[in-house]
């Protein structure tokens, strides 16, 4: 099951609540054989990502999620933190540092952690902060299969801003 609801789900989650080293729980994702095949076919239509019976012949022994489908599981996991605060995102700056770790299996369910690595205010938007989280999918035997490091600009609270 998937918890990929796109309804907001409580209190607003402000640049200036970011706490340097504080860790979110976010979503989590269990991935299909059909999504595997249907992403692939259209992203990235390698044989040991189209073929069920040719992975299993294959290095990874079955069939994987591509990478693309991997970072899209990430976008959609990571803005789903299980506190239930709404982030309060402007917009995405860029990524950087992004590994994949260990293969993606259909049947795999992915949970994501974010890590808050730098908040600073902006210099050219004063009503923003930009935030910089190391963040990383890991599967249900809690190996680590994917990981990034994601920069937004962040809304600032008005009411705290003086």
């Amino acid at each position: 099951m998937n918890d990929s609801s796109n309804k907001p789900q409580g209190q607003p989650f402000y640049f200036d609540d970011h706490v340097v080293g504080a860790e979110h729980a976010a979503g989590s994702y269990t991935v299909s054989a059909q999504e595997i095949i249907a992403f692939a076919t259209q992203w990235d239509p390698q044989p040991w990502h189209t073929d069920e019976a040719v992975a299993k012949e294959s290095h990874f022994g079955g069939l994987t999620a591509c990478s693309a489908h991997i970072f899209s599981i990430f976008c959609i996991t990571s803005q789903r933190w299980k506190s239930g605060v709404v982030q309060q995102a402007v917009a995405g700056l860029g990524f950087d540092e992004m590994r994949m770790h260990k293969p993606v299996y259909a049947g795999d369910t992915l949970r994501c952690i974010s890590v808050i690595d730098t908040a600073r205010a902006s210099r050219s938007k004063p009503d923003c902060g930009i935030v910089i989280y190391h963040t990383h999918l890991v599967n249900q035997r809690d190996e680590r299969v994917f990981s990034i490091k994601a920069s937004s600009l962040m809304a600032r609270d008005p009411a705290r801003m003086t």
